[in-house]
């Protein structure tokens, strides 16, 4: 049984892109913004878009963009329309899996097997960072101040996710 101050889950399959943009950084940012409905987000940051899509800026020059599956070809085309000559963009759907972590104790929870001190206040809505997590490279994006998705290799969702709810379970109340 999970402690109800955080709740581990997984959740659906969505499209996953990476876009990497090697030359004319702003102006293909800019680009890519519009041909997405919304600005891109700045360096660990997150942010929302149109379309149920949502940016993660990973690196200095690499945004991930989560989505419906459905138009996911239509939605590459566009991005790779949008960038021109200036970057790149791949589909990485099949290459990861998405745990969720919602309720008052996300933080603490992220923190057992972990290498990521998520109690700073910095660290929230809107913010996204890569780490380990029970031995399994992740990305936390936080959506909200009580929940953070997690983005993690197929291979080790099963056992981060079993992880987690073992840990969640020995929370103090």
């Amino acid at each position: 049984m999970t402690d109800p101050r955080a709740n581990v889950t997984t959740l659906e399959a969505t499209a996953l892109i990476a876009v990497d943009v090697w030359s004319n950084l702003d102006t293909a940012a800019a680009r890519l913004g519009d041909a997405l409905g919304g600005s891109l987000p700045g360096l660990l940051e997150s942010t929302d878009l149109a379309g149920g899509w949502r940016a993660l800026r990973v690196e200095p020059t690499v945004w991930w963009l989560v989505g419906p599956l459905a138009g996911l070809e239509k939605r590459l085309g566009a991005i790779e329309a949008a960038l021109e000559a200036d970057g790149a963009a791949v589909d990485l759907s099949g290459g990861f899996a998405r745990l969720a972590v919602a309720g008052a104790a996300w933080r603490e929870l992220l923190m057992v097997g972990g290498v990521f001190d998520a109690e700073d206040p910095a660290f929230g809505s809107g913010s996204t960072a890569g780490t380990v997590l029970h031995h399994a490279g992740v990305r936390y994006d936080v959506v909200d101040d009580g929940r953070v998705h997690i983005l993690v290799a197929p291979s080790y969702a099963h056992d981060l996710l079993a992880h987690l709810r073992a840990a969640a379970a020995r929370l103090e109340p």
